[in-house]
């Protein structure tokens, strides 16, 4: 093969030599072709209508939206309902809610629980690839919290506080169910994440 090549170029057949080149080259490599990896691809979504009604909490102290594909259930330990806790559960996403009411009479204990509600949301700033801190606010009130939403493949994606300044003071953090991928999971994060916003601006105190 060598003594072949170089007759081919002593008598100036370069073109020849440098396919015979390129056959042996492909013929070492075994005549194989790169694999490219198809992208992943993931199961359609059916999205239920947006259809909203009042709903009222003794434990949250509140009224508020909730769309109709959503439950409010008691949250319960050992089966006995514990005050204040409460779950929504998006069942056709295998989704959760979990919300806490707490009172209080003093800025001492109003500052714990902000800082607290902070802290939990950081707590998975090492997996987080950012933390993004949106205020919010209930319509037509001096009611406002803060909305953490936390991107990346963490164990929730969305914290949040709502208050009324006063003596109340709802925290609430979305999880599903199931292990999950950021990118699966986005659009049924942003669909319910839309809820969850109307809930906090449609939230009324009683």
């Amino acid at each position: 093969m060598v003594k072949l090549f170089k007759d081919l170029i002593e008598r100036n057949h370069y073109g020849l030599a440098l396919v015979l080149v390129s056959l042996f080259t492909l013929m070492a490599c075994g005549g194989e072709v790169a694999y490219v990896p198809k992208p992943r691809v993931y199961p359609k979504v059916d999205f239920p209508s947006k259809t909203y009604k009042l709903t009222e909490s003794k434990d949250l102290h509140g009224s508020f939206e909730l769309p109709s594909y959503a439950k409010l259930v008691l949250d319960s330990q050992n089966g006995k309902a514990k005050p204040g806790w409460v779950n929504i559960q998006y069942s056709p996403f295998n989704a959760t809610l979990h919300l806490t009411h707490y009172g209080f009479k003093d800025w001492i204990l109003y500052d714990s629980l902000v800082e607290d509600t902070r802290k939990l949301a950081y707590k998975h700033l090492q997996r987080a690839e950012d933390i993004e801190e949106v205020p919010a606010s209930a319509v037509g009130s001096v009611h406002w919290g803060l909305i953490y939403r936390i991107k990346g493949n963490t164990a929730t994606n969305l914290n949040f506080f709502l208050t009324d300044s006063a003596r109340n003071f709802i925290r609430g953090a979305l999880y599903f169910n199931q292990k999950t991928s950021p990118d699966s999971i986005a659009p049924v994060f942003e669909f319910i994440e839309s809820d969850i916003e109307r809930m906090i601006k449609t939230f009324d105190w009683k």
